[in-house]
Formats: structure tokens, sequence, C-alpha cells
């Protein structure tokens, strides 16, 4: 029963970050501002497209409730999560 509580939060938490990524590809959000820079857009729509996938696969496996489905998706989700925050470090302001 906990783990499916967990993968709920995961599975909202995983699209949520997604869309929100997806949704911002065009104004600034935090410190990046992605409308003055195409590459920047670009890594934004596919990190929130990959990521509202993992969300979408997550609310999957938990339906199906199948513990080597969940823990392979959420290798998945960490690893990509991982890649997109070391990608946009790239564009994090720098101090001079």
């Amino acid at each position: 029963m906990a783990i499916t509580i967990l993968m709920i939060c995961y599975t909202l938490l995983s699209f949520g970050l997604g869309w929100y990524f997806f949704s911002h590809r065009q104004k600034s959000f935090l410190v990046f501002h992605p409308e003055n820079t195409p590459a920047l857009s670009h890594v934004l729509t596919g990190g929130g497209i990959v990521l509202m996938v993992i969300g979408l696969v997550s609310a999957i496996a938990t339906i199906m409730n199948n513990f080597i489905f969940i823990s392979m998706i959420l290798l998945v989700g960490v690893i990509a999560i991982i890649s997109l925050q070391l990608i946009l470090v790239h564009w994090f302001p720098k101090g001079e």
C-alpha cells in the first residue's frame, strides 16, 4: 500500500515537473531565460516531454503494481531528471 501511495506522488511530481518545463519554454522561470536562448528552449521542450511520458508510464506501472516495472521506471526517471539538471547547469548564470 505504501509503495502505491509513493508511486502516485512520484507520478504527479514527474508529470507536473514535465508540464512546468514544457509550459515555460518561451518564458523565464527561476534564473533561466529560454525566450532569449533557442537551445535552452529546445532542452526544456524535450525534457518536459520526456518527464511527462515518464509520468504516464509510472501511472501505468502503479496500476499494474509490478515491482520490477516500478523499479525500472524509477531508475529511468532518476536518470532523466539528473541528466536534465546537468544540462541546465550550462545555462546557469555565472557570478562575475
